[in-house]
C-alpha cells in the first residue's frame, strides 16, 4: 500500500508559501483592505463636526478603524473635520410610456473641510457626491422603499470611505 502523506504536506506547505507571497506582494505595494485606511499621526486626534444621523455614525466607525481617536470638543483636539452638509437627493430617472417613474436617481453629496484648531484650512473645501440608479415598480412599494434605504446607507458609507481615503493622502501636516 502506497503511503501519500508525504506529498500531502509538501502540497500544503506549498500552498501555505503561495498565499504568504500573495499577501507579502500585496502589502507591499501599499494595499489595503476596503476600510483598512491608516491616517497620518498628525491626523488621529480628531473632533467631527457634522449633522446628527446616519452619516454622522459611519464616518466616525470608518475614522475609527482608521487609528482616528475622535476627541469629545474642538479644544482637544489637533485637527477639526467639518462636515458642512451631508444630504440626499432623489430625482426621477426614467418614465414609463404613461408618464410614471420606473426608476429613481439618489445622489448623496457631502461638503467638508479639515482644518487646524486655528481654523486655518488643512484641507479645503471638498465635495464628494456618490450617485445610484434604481428601478422603481409601483406594485413593489414597500420593496422600492427598502432597497431605496439601503442604497442611501451604501453610499453614506462610500462616502465616508473615500473622505478617509482623502485624508490619508495627508503626509505633510505637523500638528502643533
Amino acid at each position: 500500500m502506497l503511503n501519500f502523506q508525504p506529498v500531502k504536506q509538501s502540497h500544503t506547505a506549498l500552498r501555505f508559501a503561495s498565499v504568504m507571497l500573495v499577501l507579502l506582494t500585496m502589502t507591499a505595494c501599499g494595499f489595503h483592505l476596503r476600510g483598512n485606511i491608516p491616517l497620518a499621526d498628525s491626523l488621529k486626534n480628531m473632533y467631527v463636526m457634522a449633522p446628527d444621523g446616519t452619516f454622522k455614525d459611519q464616518l466616525e466607525e470608518v475614522l475609527t478603524s482608521a487609528g482616528a481617536e475622535l476627541a469629545t470638543n474642538k479644544a482637544s483636539a489637533d485637527v477639526i473635520l467639518n462636515i458642512s452638509s451631508a444630504s440626499s437627493k432623489r430625482t426621477v430617472g426614467t418614465i414609463d410610456e404613461r408618464g410614471k417613474a420606473n426608476s429613481y436617481n439618489l445622489i448623496f453629496k457631502v461638503v467638508y473641510t479639515l482644518d487646524d484648531p486655528e481654523g486655518e484650512a488643512i484641507r479645503a473645501r471638498t465635495v464628494i457626491s456618490e450617485f445610484r440608479r434604481y428601478a422603481f415598480e409601483p406594485e413593489l412599494v414597500l420593496e422600492s422603499e427598502s432597497e431605496e434605504a439601503e442604497l442611501l446607507g451604501d453610499m453614506e458609507q462610500d462616502a465616508a470611505l473615500r473622505i478617509v481615503r482623502q485624508l490619508s493622502t495627508i503626509t505633510d501636516y505637523e500638528s502643533k
